[in-house]
């Protein structure tokens, strides 16, 4: 039976997959915050355009055929310039954003373009110079501009080496020096790539500066100001480094340039879905929860909560319905019964939040108050059906022969009926549980329980696709322990159900 369950719990694996990609399909056809009107009267366009991007909307959903990088879009840039007019404006920050990643598709360019293009396009990169330490008149110098980018660049050319600044950066970590930061920041936004791969959490003082090393490079090369400061503590300079990994998940693209294999990845890496399965791997489902904290620290959090909640209601509500249900198959001809029943489905028809709200007002508070409230609204089912197999229980073969063998009732309720009984109970029970999610999303908030509920509302409302498929996966790898278990207890309850279990299972 062990390896059964085993071989079920690795089959989740696939299964998962599946799930994440139908879930994720149908999540992606929410509303474009851009199509808010209130965020539309609250943002600007190029506010409204960065929220898209910081959640993927601008790229396809599972296939990018032409994934764009620094190279196109700074051939794109390039080409804006010499159109003229509000494109070239467009062209010239877009350059400028670019920076020095843009350098080794730009540069080798200026004797393709005629003169006045070449003053043009030399003239856009004053702000790519000036970031990088040149602040002569020779780079906003009509006459200078193009020769000072041509010295640069046969100058300087052979450092715009992924090796060259992977040895710029170890140095800067090892030594910290200005001089070692001078050396980067000449290089500008070609060196982010490295310099962001190097950050990681820091776990000490001596780590802190190291990583604020890295982070005033970061900062000064694409002007975002979020440098950790000095005297900063480890827990604040750990949630700048994962402010920048997560910056990076958005923009490496425009500042990095894949070739071979790397593109071939990135026409899958670069789409929404594949942007949401890297970051659930590598940044713990990425960053969606309230706090900005990873989604997956949050749910650590909150999960407990609602897990408790709906298993304890489970429990209370299967405890208190297979004695009602056996009650009422007993004395299936008295009043006893039409009593049990009623009350039972009165309180079915109840919604749920009445309940939680009549309890909440007459004192009921905490997290047993919830599983109480939301036990009552499961009662009805597993009620009914316990009512149901013990009535076919009792006129069975075998019970009617214990009977016959001079059985006390009890004993044959419930050492015989009861068992064959629980079979059907146990069933429906592993199959209640999203609907009893759905109960406990309402007692979270009634009760003002910290659990996923409320974090589940305010994502919807936020179109916060990271948390929405966090909780799909987690909600399928319950359902898919609680199959396994639902098996496993139906052979405790039953041995001789074994065989036929494992070989219907088998075959599927």
């Amino acid at each position: 039976m062990l390896t059964f369950a085993l071989r079920r719990l690795l089959w989740t694996v696939p299964a998962l997959v599946v799930i994440s990609i139908v879930t994720f399909l149908f999540l992606s056809f929410v509303p474009d915050p851009a199509d808010d009107p209130e965020l539309a009267e609250r943002l600007d366009a190029s506010e409204l355009e960065a929220m898209r991007r910081e959640r993927f909307l601008d790229l396809p959903r599972f296939m990018n055929i032409a994934p764009r990088d620094v190279r196109e879009r700074a051939g794109e840039a390039i080409v804006a310039i010499e159109q003229g007019g509000d494109a070239a404006v467009a062209g010239e920050k877009e350059l400028a954003r670019l920076g020095g990643a843009a350098l080794p598709f730009v540069l080798p360019r200026f004797q393709e373009l005629e003169p006045d293009r070449r003053v043009d396009l030399a003239l856009a990169l004053a702000p790519v110079a000036r970031r990088m330490g040149f602040t002569g008149s020779d780079v906003t110098n009509p006459g200078r501009v193009v020769g000072f980018w041509t010295r640069f660049w046969d100058d300087r050319g052979v450092e715009f080496r992924r090796a060259s600044v992977r040895s710029a950066v170890s140095r800067l970590t090892r030594y910290g020096s200005a001089a070692r930061a001078t050396d980067l920041l000449e290089l500008d936004t070609f060196v982010l790539d490295d310099v962001i791969a190097e950050m990681t959490p820091p776990e000490d003082a001596a780590s802190v500066r190291r990583a604020r090393a890295l982070t005033e490079v970061a900062a000064h090369v694409t002007g975002r100001d979020d440098a950790i400061p000095e005297g900063a503590s480890i827990e604040d300079a750990r949630a700048a480094v994962a402010r920048w990994h997560a910056f990076w998940s958005v923009y490496r693209g425009d500042f990095t340039s894949d070739g071979g294999l790397d593109r071939m990845a990135g026409s899958v890496l670069e789409t929404r879905y594949g942007k949401w399965a890297y970051e659930a791997v590598t940044e713990r489902f990425g960053r969606g929860a309230p706090g900005d904290r990873p989604v997956l620290d949050e749910l650590s959090a909150r999960v407990p909560v609602t897990l408790a909640i709906v298993l304890g209601a489970l429990a209370l509500a299967y405890s208190a319905a297979v004695p009602l249900g056996a009650i009422a198959a007993v004395g299936k001809r008295l009043r006893l019964n039409v009593a049990v029943m009623l009350a039972v489905l009165f309180a079915y028809a109840l919604p749920t939040a009445v309940i939680a709200v009549l309890a909440r007002r007459a004192g009921g508070s905490g997290s047993f108050a919830a599983m109480t409230v939301l036990a009552i609204g499961l009662l009805a089912a597993p009620t009914a059906q316990a009512r149901a197999g013990m009535t076919e229980a009792l006129t069975s073969d075998a019970v009617r022969a214990a009977m016959a063998r001079g059985a006390s009732p009890a004993r044959t309720v419930i050492v015989h009926a009861l068992r064959i009984a629980l079979l059907p109970v146990g069933t429906l029970a592993t199959r209640e549980g999203p609907m009893a999610l759905g109960g406990a999303f309402v007692v979270e908030r009634v009760f003002n329980l910290r659990g996923v509920g409320e974090a589940t509302i305010a994502a919807v409302s936020h179109h916060d696709t990271a948390w929405l498929m966090a909780i799909a996966m987690v909600a399928a790898l319950i359902a898919a322990f609680v199959a396994v278990a639902g098996d496993v207890a139906a052979v405790v309850i039953d041995p001789r159900l074994r065989a036929p279990i494992l070989a219907r299972r088998g075959r599927s």
